[in-house]
């Protein structure tokens, strides 16, 4: 295991009687443990920390359930290059990145269209990171099974590192009813020109509590793909809150595969609200596919360049 040190902070060191214990990482570990903890924001160590070189090692170190926070260092990078490098395999876990901008951490995915970051238990949060492809065609930076309550937040970017290097989605679900109950992704930038691009989202089960918001998210052109979520054939999204996005994508046809969700089931249910998308089509734009279920209120969409947005679908009478 290469570790600089078993010496650091514990959250229950901190005097609140709490047993779960922060980790850090950092790429460039020196043997001077305190000035590595300065990274972080502190000021003092104890007997408590953990600092490592890597997140798979820290993920590997905590204790499921327990509210273990994994801080990744500014500055700190890794790459990935299979579907076993990094495993989300500890309940309870949160993974938050330090720095600002392109100081965040940043996590590379390279070598195969199949490598991925897996998510096989509940509760499990990543903030504040960057992820970039460097690999044509990866088929998504998160592959979820058993993963209720995955939580993509707080600032987390997805890029391509340069031209026909790109992920097809950013988080793919299993077919299971319910293993990825609870899935949000809030608050991130999906910044992506390739033209192969699919989907936020792809899900491929019946899942509740489904949410997509605040996000910023300009994708290559695909005629009839969904920028935010692709629902499988035959499943459902329940209790969804898809709301205050912005897409940019500019697709000339979205009659069957609309701009912001594809879906051919009509007993979806939640709310599809203030979204703004401007795309391509002057012809029949659809945000979400005929009779989904959703209730729709002050979303709006241009297809003209140039022009402010109109609200889409149209107002009840």
């Amino acid at each position: 295991m290469e570790y600089a040190n078993k010496m650091g902070l514990g959250v229950g060191g901190m005097g609140m009687g709490n047993p779960a214990k922060v980790f850090l990482v950092y790429s460039g570990i020196t043997s001077d443990v305190r000035d590595l903890a300065r990274r972080f924001g502190i000021d003092e160590v104890d007997s408590s920390t953990l600092i490592f070189a890597s997140i798979e090692e820290a993920v590997n170190a905590a204790v499921a359930s327990r509210g273990d926070i994994i801080k990744v260092g500014a500055g700190h990078t890794e790459t990935l290059s299979s579907a076993t490098a990094l495993n989300l395999d500890k309940a309870g876990i949160t993974i938050v990145g330090c720095g600002a901008g392109n100081n965040r951490p940043i996590i590379t995915l390279d070598t195969a269209t199949t490598t991925t970051i897996p998510v096989s238990a509940a509760n499990i949060e990543v903030e504040n990171i960057i992820f970039t492809a460097n690999f044509a065609d990866i088929v998504a930076v998160f592959t979820l099974t058993t993963a209720n309550n995955f939580r993509i937040g707080a600032n987390c970017s997805f890029r391509a590192t340069a031209t026909l290097m790109n992920f097809l989605y950013i988080v793919d679900t299993d077919a299971t009813t319910s293993n990825a109950d609870g899935l949000t992704i809030e608050d991130c930038e999906w910044i992506e020109p390739d033209t192969a691009t699919l989907s936020m989202v792809k899900m491929d089960g019946d899942n509740y509590r489904v949410a997509i918001r605040r996000n910023f998210v300009q994708i290559g052109v695909n005629n009839n793909k969904a920028a935010l979520m692709a629902i499988g054939t035959g499943k459902s999204v329940f209790n969804a809150d898809i709301s205050d996005n912005k897409v940019f994508r500019l697709n000339t046809d979205t009659a069957t595969g609309a701009i912001l969700v594809s879906t051919d089931q009509s007993d979806n249910s939640g709310i599809v609200a203030r979204n703004f998308a401007q795309h391509a089509d002057t012809a029949s734009e659809l945000l979400v596919t005929a009779s989904s279920g959703f209730g729709f209120f002050d979303n709006k969409a241009s297809g003209v360049a140039g022009a402010s947005g109109y609200l889409l679908p149209a107002a009840d009478s």
